[in-house]
């Protein structure tokens, strides 16, 4: 590592020794696109439009931002048959690739189960809560600058075993294409409706409703920073499942694994946006110095190598630590949406972990193998929230009633305890209503 230069012009080099480098560290984590007033102002005016206008905005929008006209607002739908006409037409290897990541999906979530229960307390009461699906979901795709047929997958299977009633599938179409291979995981994963709709305008529709696109309580999926404003504006008036950052993946290795790997696992989630962060933290300085050698050998053959540059010159790091209790100390407190432990004995250092979107657990592991099949859900926390939220699961798509049935000796003894409580909060009407339904009580008191 002595050979690198720390100001490298691709990523930078940091040592948890130095004495700035909890200053050099909270320098790389911080990013808040989201206090972004223009930003703000300018989704909150597409919002209030689509609100006023309903499917006359969406026609105007899907013209200015999706660079294509239609005659009719009936034409933003596809059709069923266009659906199962996408999943007949591609290849009999994206149809396989589909097919097993959209079983391994639907394994994982099948697995997650939030049952209601029941049971009758000392005095008979009955005191209960019932687990009940959302009715109505909406799901948004990214499709602007690429397509993304996983994250159809990753957003409607888990609403599809949830037993979600509808799901509807917003998704942009620039110049009105769209995916044929998006098209068929709609298909397969059993979307109600799909729309070529997308940015702040698909999330306003999802969200108050037009006259073609259903109003639905809760909407997820990933976008862009428009998208995540607009989620978040929108938020009270229906659910929303987090308001996504940028991708980041955080690789912890004792550098026993083969250099290539890990520097294309970094370039998987740089390569997705230039805000993307993409971090190493190692034991083994020689490591880092080879693993920076292979950035700089592959990052030329990569498709979208400006990105990734970009990326990592702006938010990545490879970071030298001392121990493994420390790298691993160090990746709970960044908190990252994908970590990988690329160590011996994987197993047993995963326990010291406590924050993070999704663990992959040693050599094989591969990040983008979670992003595609393995089964877990892709759409997880990132920007430091996996502090105390998780990755889109079942439970996102379900929702709890408790239920009360108070026995008569029940409102008795209760209301006693209520009736104190109440009176020490000086709210009477609340003591009066559990002291009416206790014995011996008399309405000539009030």
């Amino acid at each position: 590592m002595n050979s690198i230069n720390k100001s490298d012009n691709l990523i930078k080099i940091l040592d948890s020794n130095d004495n700035s480098f909890g200053e050099q560290l909270e320098l790389l984590l911080a990013f808040d696109p989201q206090h972004n007033k223009l930003l703000f102002e300018k989704v909150e005016s597409i919002i209030n439009k689509i609100k006023i206008k309903g499917d006359d905005a969406l026609l105007e929008y899907s013209s200015k931002f999706d660079n294509y006209s239609v005659s009719s607002v009936t034409e933003l739908e596809v059709s069923k048959k266009s659906l199962q006409d996408a999943y007949s037409s591609i290849s009999f290897a994206e149809r396989s690739a589909l097919n097993t990541a959209a079983d391994r999906i639907y394994k994982y979530h099948e697995n997650q189960e939030l049952k209601s229960y029941s049971y009758l307390d000392e005095y008979g009461s009955q005191i209960s809560m019932r687990v009940l699906p959302i009715e109505k979901v909406g799901i948004y795709v990214p499709g602007g600058t690429a397509a993304y047929p996983s994250s159809v997958l990753m957003n409607a299977i888990p609403a599809r075993v949830a037993n979600v009633k509808e799901i509807v599938m917003v998704v942009p179409s620039p110049g009105g294409i769209l995916n044929p291979m998006v098209l068929a995981a709609a298909h397969l994963a059993g979307v109600s409706k799909v729309f070529k709709l997308g940015g702040a305008h698909a999330i306003a529709a999802l969200a108050f409703g037009t006259k073609i696109v259903p109003k639905v309580d809760k909407i997820v999926g990933p976008g862009n920073s428009y998208v995540a404003e607009a989620k978040k504006q929108v938020f009270g008036m229906v659910g929303i499942d987090m308001v996504a950052g940028p991708s980041e993946i955080l690789v912890v290795c004792d550098g026993k694994t083969n250099p290539d790997w890990v520097a294309l696992d970094l370039f998987s989630q740089a390569e997705h946006d230039e805000s993307a962060q993409a971090i190493l933290v190692s034991t083994d300085r020689n490591f880092i110095s080879k693993v920076h050698s292979s950035m700089q050998n592959l990052l030329p053959k990569m498709d979208r190598k400006s990105v990734i540059a970009k990326s990592l010159k702006d938010r990545g790091a490879l970071i030298y630590v001392d121990n493994l209790t420390e790298a691993c100390s160090l990746a709970n407190r960044i908190a990252p949406e994908h970590l990988e432990l690329s160590v011996e004995n994987s197993q047993s250092w995963s326990k010291l972990i406590t924050n993070a979107g999704s663990l992959f657990l040693g050599r094989y592991s591969s990040e983008s193998l979670g992003d595609y099949c393995a089964g877990p859900n892709h759409v997880l926390p990132t920007s430091g929230s996996a502090r105390f939220s998780s990755g889109l699961s079942v439970y996102d798509f379900k929702k709890r009633i408790s239920v009360i049935a108070v026995s008569e000796e029940g409102a008795d003894v209760l209301g006693r305890v209520a009736s104190t409580l109440a009176n020490g909060e000086k709210l009477s009407a609340h003591a009066l209503a559990a002291e009416y339904r206790m014995k011996n009580h008399f309405s000539s008191k009030v």
